[in-house]
C-alpha cells in the first residue's frame, strides 16, 4: 500500500472538534488578545521603521516594484481576457469568419448574430454586459450569467468553451492571446495559473480538454495552449445537483462515487499507464493543483459520515464532506505520482467567500492555501490558526466589492499587517476590470485604499510567488536561492522587500510559536506572567531614562 489517508469517519470527527475549539470562549479571547498584539506591533515597527524601510527599497538599485514577480494566483480562464479583448475578439471574428459554422445543425456564426438581432454596430463592451455591476451583489446567479456576452448562453458556448463543435477554437485562440501579454511582460512582470474545468459528467472531459490544450492552433500564436508564464489548475465545480438531475430516469442510479470516478479515474489511469494515456499524461506534467468552486452560501447538507457510494440523494453534501473527498483522492494520486518520479498537485480550494464561516475549518485542515478567505475576519481562532500555519489566502479585492464585500469592509489590510500570507489576485477580469492589466489594477486600488506602502506591496507580491505552483529553479529565480529557509533568506534585490521587513516578519512568527508551544507544555501561566512583569520593567525604564535626562537640563528641576 503505497499511501493511507484518514477515513472520512477520523476526519468528520477532527472537524467537529475543531469547530468546537475555535468557538470556545476562552479560544477566541486569547486568539483575539494575540492578533491585537500583532497589529499594535506591525503599527509601531511602521512607526518606527517606515522610513528607514523606504531608504532601504531605494538603495536596492537594479530593481523595483514592476521588475519583481507577481502571480496572479487565482484566475479563471473563461474570463482571464479583458472586456476590451474579448468584444475586439468576437468583432474580428464576425469580420474574417462570419461563414465558419459554429452550431452542430450547420449554423454560421453570422447566422448566430442575424438570429439573435445583432449586427456590428451592437459589439461594443456595454452591449456585451459582461461587466459586472450592482446587480451581482449577494447574487451568484446573476453573476453567472455575466459569463454569457448578450446573455446568450450560444455564445458562451461558441467563445468560451472547449466542448462544442468548432472544438474550442475560438477559446485557444483568445487564451493564446492572454497568453502572450504576460510572456511580452507589457507594463510589469508577472505569471498568471489560470483554472481549467472539469466538471466530472463524463469521463471523457480529461481527455478532450488535455487534446484542447496540447492542439497546434496555429494563427497568430502558433502551439499549444502552454506558457512560460502560466501553470494551469484544474478547477471542480460542486455541481452535485445538475449531476443527479441529469442522472435521473436512468436504470442505475447515480451516487457521488460515480462522478468522483468521473474526475479521478482517468488522470490515475494516465499516472499508472502513461503509454496507454498519452495525452492526459503530457497535460497533467502542465498542472500545479486542483480548486474547487460554487457558490458557498448554497444550501447544503450537514457534514456527515456517509459513504460515496451512499450519496444518491438530490441535495448537495456539505461544502467540507466534498473538500475532504477532493482532498483525500488528490493525497492518493501525489503519493503515487511521487513514488514514479512525477509532479504532485496542491489543492487551494475557493474557501471563505461567503456562506458558513466553518467551512474555513476544514479548507486549514486540507489546504495549503486557498482563494478569497475574507470570512476569517469573523472568526478571530481561525485567523490565528492561519496565520501560525501561514496558510495562504490569494484575495480579490475587486470582486469581492461587486459580490460580496465592499473595499471600505474587506478585511484585506488587518489580515496584511498582521502577517498572515496574504497577496493579492483577479478572479475574473473580464467581468471586474477596466484596463488591459488586471493584476496592476489589483495592486493599484489595494495600495491607493488601504494605504500600503511600496515595501507593502513588494510583500503582498512576494507572497503570490510563495503561494505559487511554479517550479522551484523558478522561485529560487525570483525569490534568491535560500528562499525556502524562511523570510530572511530571500534575496531583497529580486523581491524587493528590504531586509529589516523580512527580519519583522520572520521573528514576530517566531515569537508567536515559541508561545503556543509553552502554552501547549503547560507553562503558558508562567510565561505569561514574566511577560507582563517584563512589559511593567521595559514601561519603567523608559520612564526613568527620560526623567533622568530631563532633570539634567538647566531650571527644568522645578518643572
Amino acid at each position: 500500500c503505497l499511501v493511507t489517508v484518514p477515513c472520512i469517519d477520523e476526519f468528520v470527527k477532527d472537524y467537529y472538534r475543531l469547530v468546537e475549539m475555535v468557538s470556545e470562549g476562552a479560544m477566541r479571547t486569547f486568539c483575539f488578545n494575540r492578533l491585537q498584539m500583532l497589529s499594535a506591533s506591525f503599527k509601531m515597527h511602521v512607526t518606527a521603521n517606515g522610513a528607514v524601510e523606504s531608504v532601504a527599497q531605494s538603495n536596492l538599485l537594479g530593481t523595483d516594484f514592476y521588475r519583481t514577480m507577481k502571480v496572479d494566483n487565482h484566475i479563471h480562464l473563461a474570463a482571464a481576457p479583458s472586456a476590451k479583448q474579448f468584444v475586439s475578439f468576437v468583432s474580428e471574428k464576425l469580420r474574417t469568419e462570419g461563414d465558419t459554422v459554429v452550431l452542430k445543425d450547420g449554423v454560421t456564426l453570422r447566422q448566430v448574430f442575424h438570429d439573435a438581432g445583432i449586427n456590428s454596430e451592437h459589439l461594443t463592451i456595454d452591449a456585451f454586459n459582461v461587466l459586472a455591476d450592482h446587480s451581482v451583489y449577494q447574487r451568484f446567479d446573476n453573476f453567472n450569467s455575466k459569463y454569457s456576452p448578450f446573455k446568450m448562453a450560444q455564445l458562451r458556448k461558441i467563445f468560451l468553451k472547449v466542448d462544442n463543435h468548432i472544438k474550442g477554437r475560438y477559446f485557444a485562440e483568445l487564451t493564446k492571446i492572454v497568453l502572450a501579454r504576460y510572456e511580452a511582460s507589457k507594463g510589469h512582470a508577472s505569471t498568471a495559473e489560470m483554472r481549467l474545468s472539469i466538471y466530472g459528467m463524463e469521463r471523457e472531459e480529461w481527455l478532450q480538454l488535455a487534446q484542447w490544450v496540447l492542439t497546434d492552433w496555429g494563427g497568430d500564436f502558433p502551439g499549444p495552449v502552454i506558457s512560460s508564464h502560466n501553470r494551469w489548475i484544474i478547477q471542480i465545480p460542486r455541481l452535485w445537483r445538475i449531476y443527479s438531475a441529469k442522472a435521473t430516469g436512468e436504470k442505475h442510479q447515480k451516487t457521488f462515487q460515480d462522478m468522483l470516478e468521473n474526475i479521478f479515474s482517468p488522470i490515475f489511469q494516465a499516472t499508472l499507464y502513461p503509454n496507454d494515456n498519452p495525452e492526459i499524461a503530457e497535460l497533467l506534467t502542465h498542472i500545479v493543483g486542483f480548486d474547487s468552486v460554487d457558490d458557498e452560501g448554497s444550501p447544503e447538507e450537514p457534514c456527515c459520515c456517509s459513504r460515496p457510494t451512499k450519496w444518491k440523494k438530490s441535495q448537495n453534501p456539505s461544502f467540507s464532506w466534498q473538500l475532504y473527498h477532493l482532498w483525500a483522492n488528490i493525497e492518493v494520486l501525489n503519493s503515487l505520482r511521487k513514488a514514479k518520479g512525477l509532479n504532485t498537485f496542491a489543492f487551494r480550494p475557493h474557501a471563505g467567500e461567503t456562506g458558513d464561516v466553518m467551512h474555513l475549518c476544514s479548507a486549514y485542515m486540507l489546504c495549503i492555501s486557498i482563494n478569497h478567505g475574507i470570512n476569517l475576519d469573523k472568526q478571530v481562532a481561525l485567523q490565528y490558526l492561519y496565520y501560525l500555519d501561514q496558510v495562504g489566502l490569494s484575495v480579490s479585492l475587486l470582486s469581492n466589492n461587486f459580490l460580496f464585500r465592499k473595499i471600505k469592509d474587506n478585511p484585506f489590510p488587518k489580515l496584511f499587517r498582521r502577517g498572515l500570507n496574504v497577496t493579492i489576485s483577479t478572479d475574473d477580469p473580464l467581468l471586474f476590470h477596466m484596463s488591459d492589466d488586471a493584476l496592476l489594477e489589483e495592486y493599484s486600488v489595494a495600495r491607493a485604499s488601504f494605504d500600503l506602502s511600496m515595501t507593502d506591496v513588494s510583500e503582498i507580491a512576494l507572497n503570490s510567488v510563495l503561494q505559487s505552483g511554479f517550479e522551484e529553479e523558478l522561485k529560487k529565480t525570483w525569490l534568491g536561492e535560500n528562499y525556502a529557509r524562511g523570510p530572511t533568506w530571500c534575496d531583497e534585490k529580486k523581491t524587493h522587500v528590504p531586509l529589516i521587513r523580512a527580519k519583522y516578519r520572520a521573528e514576530h512568527l517566531a515569537l508567536e510559536h515559541m508561545l503556543v508551544t509553552l502554552i501547549a507544555a503547560g507553562k503558558g501561566k508562567d510565561v505569561l506572567r514574566k511577560m507582563m512583569a517584563q512589559f511593567s520593567l521595559a514601561r519603567d525604564a523608559h520612564r526613568n531614562i527620560l526623567v533622568e535626562n530631563f532633570l539634567e537640563i538647566p531650571n527644568m528641576q522645578n518643572l
